[in-house]
């Protein structure tokens, strides 16, 4: 059974009925003996693997982290920090206790860093940058913009944007509210756009900030100057203030798999390679960006990026999920959900190109699946209530049938 296309989004599982929790017992009627009772598996703790570890521990360690840094986001991320640490340096071969006491621990000292940072208020560790943002700033670059600033103007876009402090953060180091320092950085940024547009001179395009690896950018940079986009592209760098710079974000597809820490899975035995540091940056502008209300689009694991930041999972290999009857490598049709955004771009039934062994199992809190293939699989997914946060599954800077090109058109009507 697939359960897709509906309004109630609490309950959607992408892929396949929701399974019993592990070590559920039923419960049987006494006048019942035709139904066993299942025990739940009794797993040893030597038998308990690395990945098993990480899995069991995501939910009482973000609630652990939430007690110590007081917000649900922030305990997330330091979560999501803590397994990325532990895949590069957890002591390999340790017994269960020995690495939940690692990962524990090095959770605290992140929330305790945390805590330390928003404290922070006669030192702001940004001094070097504020005197001199570049030293050969490019001419029409963020830099360059930033150069021309204020001082106090500099301060908030770094903090905010370079260091990645919240709202609340900010407030705290200036000793204003929350409130407060929203109005100052939406100020801050307001004056930033008017700078870069002007070193732009005649060039009044919407930039749109594209988010790759080691992937060719040709192709994509090739579909959003066609649209009439800037393109402003970053490999392997974080977005920082690339992004108060950018009207629009793409998170563009990866050659390699989203590591399962990052959702609190297992690693399963079809994982072909993951990019931890390129996909935790991704997540960050990511954030950054919707906070900011940029419109954004994801592309195939850029998509799938935009629902496990929502709290989302993700099928780790289609065949061994039982999606074997249609090649998700090639040209098909896909169908959208009236009233939504991707079918008011795209139509009802728009051919589209995959190229992907990943897909949305469990979709995000808040989000909404857009549209399906026939197999069921989810194809597109959106944020409600944005002017333009969109996720979809397929690349369409491959797409010859008009749905990429119509894509990236409405991508730059949102950010015009």
């Amino acid at each position: 059974m697939v359960v897709v296309l509906q309004d109630d989004r609490r309950g959607q599982v992408a892929g396949g009925d929701r399974a019993e929790g592990a070590g559920h017992r039923a419960i049987v009627g006494s006048g019942d003996r035709r139904r066993p009772v299942r025990d739940p598996p009794v797993v040893s703790q030597d038998e308990m693997t690395f990945d098993t570890i990480l899995t069991e521990q995501t939910v009482p360690l973000t609630r652990r982290l939430t007690r110590m840094v007081g917000d649900v986001q922030t305990a997330e991320d330091l979560c999501q920090e803590t397994f990325a640490r532990a895949v590069a340096g957890a002591p390999a071969g340790a017994p269960a206790p020995v690495l939940r006491a690692w990962l524990h621990r090095t959770g605290r000292n992140l929330a305790l860093d945390e805590l330390r940072r928003r404290r922070r208020r006669d030192h702001v560790p940004l001094h070097a940058e504020l005197a001199s943002p570049a030293a050969h700033p490019e001419p029409d670059g963020p830099r360059a913009a930033l150069a021309r600033l204020t001082p106090h103007q500099r301060l908030v876009l770094l903090l905010r944007f370079e260091a990645g402090l919240s709202l609340r953060e900010i407030g705290d180091l200036l000793d204003i509210g929350e409130d407060a320092a929203r109005k100052r950085v939406a100020r801050a940024r307001a004056a930033f756009a008017d700078v870069h547009a002007a070193l732009s001179g005649d060039d009044t395009r919407p930039t749109v900030l594209l988010l790759l690896g080691h992937e060719d950018p040709g192709p994509y940079e090739a579909w959003l100057r066609a649209a009439g986009a800037r393109v402003r592209t970053l490999d392997g760098t974080r977005a920082g203030l690339d992004l108060a710079g950018a009207d629009a974000l793409v998170l563009g597809g990866s050659e390699r798999d989203i590591h399962p820490a990052l959702y609190g899975h297992p690693a399963g035995p079809h994982l072909l390679g993951t990019d931890l540091t390129r996909h935790l940056r991704d997540l960050a502008a990511l954030r950054a960006a919707l906070a900011a209300d940029l419109p954004v689009l994801g592309v195939c694991s850029g998509a799938q990026l935009l629902n496990v930041l929502h709290g989302g999972d993700l099928h780790q290999h289609l065949p061994a999920a039982g999606f074997d009857h249609l090649d998700h490598r090639e040209a098909h049709g896909v169908r959208t959900l009236h009233g939504t955004l991707t079918h008011r771009i795209l139509g009802g039934a728009p051919e589209v190109v995959s190229e992907h062994h990943q897909a949305v199992q469990r979709l995000g809190r808040g989000l909404r699946v857009t549209s399906v293939a026939d197999d069921g699989l989810v194809e597109a997914l959106e944020v409600p209530g944005r002017r333009f946060a969109l996720g979809v599954q397929w690349h369409p800077e491959r797409c010859a049938s008009g749905a990429g090109a119509g894509l990236a058109e409405a991508l730059l009507q949102a950010a015009a």
